[in-house]
């Protein structure tokens, strides 16, 4: 074989070597939930209506408990009144069309005091002239402040608008929804029981999809994990195992300064609910061929 022919063949042996990325173990390996959210009541009162028992599948928006809201809706039914009339006054301006009306009459009646005066001179006094320019400036003056007056009304025509919003997000907030999409496993106020803000009504977690925590010498970190595909074999109940395929969302920049491990998470699709949290299992992670 010539010397060019043995070059390229070393050249492509190196070539495959790099390319070749060794699978990661993870030690420790343990199912836990992606999302585990406690649901608070937001305001006090009573629970009139539980939408969503235990092991009830819910979708993010779902409703699930309702509280009294009477009180809350009379307030609605309140702001909704004040808004309508805060919106009629500021649709009419008859204010100002009678303002005008005046102005127009008072610089008509100074007209006709002046074409007098001109014909007869001394006929109008100058007291009634002065009285008759005072009346002029009264009704310029009503204008502008009945101009003032329906800009007011249409200021409070928003902020009846807002009273509203706040009236109706009280109602909103008597009304506690699902945060996430999942499974309600765990109720812990019944039909009739008066709630607090804060206190904790029911449970969700996310079973559909698990995430596996456990911990990768440093040593094994020879190429970037993040991202890269995850295999998980379960050991489940009768004997069997699964194994299921993810991809690695976490390593952490630190190691443990003991035992020189990295925790590492990958997150798994659990579809069918055969995956528990709380199961051990194992757990190799298989970077992708990356060549040098």
């Amino acid at each position: 074989m010539s010397r060019s022919a043995l070059l390229a063949a070393a050249l492509l042996l190196g070539f495959t070597a790099g390319a070749i990325a060794a699978d990661v173990p993870v030690e420790s390996v343990v199912l836990n939930l992606v999302a585990d959210v406690e649901v608070p009541a937001l305001e006090a009162g009573a629970l009139v209506e539980l939408v969503s028992p235990e092991l009830k599948r819910v979708e993010a928006g779902a409703l699930l408990v309702r509280l009294d809201d009477r009180d809350a809706a009379l307030e609605v039914v309140k702001a909704q009144i004040a808004l309508d009339h805060a919106e009629h006054l500021a649709a009419s301006d008859v204010k100002i069309r009678q303002a005008r009306q005046t102005l127009k009459l008072a610089e008509l009646e100074l007209k006709k005091s002046e074409d007098a005066n001109r014909e007869v001179p001394g006929v109008i006094s100058t007291t009634q002239f002065e009285k008759l320019r005072i009346a002029i400036e009264n009704a310029q003056l009503e204008i502008e402040q009945a101009t003032h007056d329906q800009a007011a009304a249409q200021r409070a025509v928003v902020a009846a608008k807002n009273d509203l919003q706040v009236a109706q997000r009280a109602v909103e907030r008597r009304r506690i929804v699902a945060p996430i999409a999942g499974l309600v496993v765990d109720v812990r106020k019944r039909t009739g029981e008066w709630l607090k803000p804060g206190d904790t009504v029911l449970r969700i977690v996310r079973d559909d999809r698990l995430r596996a925590e456990g911990f990768v010498d440093v040593q094994q970190l020879t190429v970037p994990l993040l991202g890269e595909p995850a295999e998980l074999t379960v050991d489940l109940p009768g004997g069997k195992s699964g194994v299921v395929r993810g991809k690695v969302t976490f390593v952490s920049p630190e190691a443990n300064p003991i035992n020189r491990q990295v925790r590492v998470w990958a997150e798994f699709d659990n579809p069918d609910g055969r995956l528990r949290p709380g199961l051990s299992a194992r757990m190799v992670v298989r970077p992708a061929a990356k060549p040098e």
